[in-house]
């Protein structure tokens, strides 16, 4: 068994990849369960003492690869996993990444627990052969069977709350009753927040439909409330859309939910007279929608709002060549339809689009070099150039653009070393540029730069509750090791 100091992640997370969305969702609801404070630094026996929380969760994406063996990566990520949590279904049954990653677990380490989680078929059918029997001393698989206690998420086992709360207890040593009073409080907060989100939208139909007579004549008459109710609207639907998975909100309902906003803005918006301001807020407006339903996968109706967009930026700044943020809006817009080009495998098109932007951005940048906004939008066009030059196989150009994203970068981030935003950008820059360096061959070159990107984010995750700093670590981790264990 590994020292227990090389523990890095609370659990590995195996599975399939014909269950990619069951463990995309169960990741994300482990990494943001929070144990009740009465129960945190609670001594148990066989896991210690009760975290604060579960992160970081590793979720294997190793099988995706095609390969035949494991990584070292993903080796060095089980050595350095408490427990091994398996997404057991017929797919994981047959998969051999998944049965390895089961055997390997239990012979390297035979002191640390593995939870098998029924998602589909019927067991023990459907778990994998390491899991159903014993391991010779050799670490191969016996013909002896083994009785297993799992989980079943579906309604017909345990249910996804019970459920939860039996892989949060195996986890963490606690009992499963324990924990399942925090699942019920999680599941009330859950639905406090759907009915927040539904209140609001009902209260801005009134508005719209005129039965609040103070509210309807405002929006009708009193422009600043107007622009400012959209706004204050769109961040609502924005929030929805981000954390409708991470509140296991089914995809349909969101997508409801859009669609009713959608036709609620638009009502809205006709309200008021076609001034510059209102309509660069409706361009706004559309941009958001645009970027909610690539969330959603809707890459047909995020086409559509990118296009609506772009046409009502180009007249606003048709207008006053001289107004920089109408220019600044309209680079914006090119950058949004080249994300539609690149989502739809137009990759030339999606090219011409991001330098549309750049060459707007340039401008802006020189114009006022102490525009921090102005800069990392200069940054951003860079990248994204970078990242369809990678697309092509344009591995210098695109070392050039990465290159020129990062100083700015590094630049901001030093101005401003509080900014989480300029941090987060900049281990982004860091993350892509040892990626590209490893394509070039280049693997010490990217050692130096997975590890300054990780020196960004290891504090930020253990001090944040973000998700992102945790992926990132996450992320990062991964390549050094991989890269440390290759001769």
């Amino acid at each position: 068994m590994s020292d227990p100091t090389a523990i890095k992640y609370r659990a590995f997370l195996s599975y399939s990849h014909v269950n990619t969305r069951e463990a995309t969702r169960l990741h994300a609801q482990l990494e943001k369960f929070r144990l009740d404070k009465d129960l945190v630094d609670r001594e148990t026996d066989t896991m210690g003492p009760v975290p604060k929380s579960l992160r970081p969760i590793f979720r294997d994406r190793e099988e995706f690869t095609g390969g035949h063996s494991l990584t070292e990566a993903t080796i060095a990520a089980l050595d350095a996993s408490q427990a091994l949590v398996v997404l057991c279904s017929p797919a994981a049954a047959a998969s051999y990444h998944v049965n390895e990653e089961v055997r390997l677990f239990r012979h390297r380490h035979p002191g640390r627990p593995v939870i098998p989680v029924l998602i589909d078929g019927t067991a023990p059918d459907n778990f994998p052969p390491a899991l159903r029997y014993d391991l010779d001393a050799d670490g191969s698989i016996s013909e002896k069977p083994v009785t297993i206690l799992g989980t079943d998420l579906r309604e017909t086992g345990d249910g996804p709350q019970l459920g939860l709360a039996k892989i949060v207890a195996g986890l963490t040593g606690l009992a499963s009753d324990d924990v399942y009073r925090r699942a019920e409080r999680a599941r009330r907060k859950s639905a406090r927040f759907r009915n927040a989100v539904i209140a609001v939208l009902a209260l801005l139909t009134i508005a719209a439909t005129g039965s609040a007579v103070f509210a309807w004549q405002q929006l009708k008459t009193n422009e600043k409330f107007l622009i400012a109710t959209l706004k204050r609207a769109s961040g609502i639907i924005d929030t929805a859309v981000r954390r409708s998975n991470e509140f296991g909100i089914p995809r349909t309902v969101t997508l409801e939910l859009l669609q009713q906003a959608e036709g609620l803005f638009d009502d809205m918006a006709e309200l008021g007279r076609e001034t510059p301001e209102l309509k660069r807020q409706k361009a706004w407006m559309l941009i958001q929608f645009a970027r909610n339903y690539a969330i959603l996968g809707q890459t047909d109706k995020q086409k559509q709002y990118v296009a609506e967009a772009e046409g009502i930026m180009r007249s606003i700044a048709k207008i006053d060549t001289n107004d920089l943020t109408a220019q600044r809006d309209l680079s914006v817009a090119f950058n949004e339809r080249g994300n539609v080009l690149v989502a739809q495998g137009n990759l030339p098109q999606a090219l011409d689009s991001f330098q549309a932007s750049l060459a707007i951005a340039e401008r802006l940048a020189k114009a006022a070099p102490g525009n921090a906004g102005w800069q990392r939008d200069l940054s951003v066009s860079y990248e994204k150039i970078g990242s369809v030059l990678v697309a092509q196989g344009n591995l210098p150009q695109a070392l050039d653009s990465f290159q020129a994203s990062l100083a700015i970068r590094e630049r901001l981030a030093e101005a401003d070393p509080r900014n989480a935003g300029w941090q987060a950008d900049l281990a982004a820059s860091y993350g892509k540029l040892g990626q590209l360096h490893i394509a070039l061959g280049k693997k010490q070159e990217a050692l130096r730069l997975f590890q300054a990107g990780k020196a960004i984010v290891e504090p930020l995750a253990l001090q944040s509750q973000h998700t992102l700093w945790r992926r990132y670590l996450q992320s990062f981790n991964a390549y050094i090791a991989s890269l440390q264990a290759e001769p």
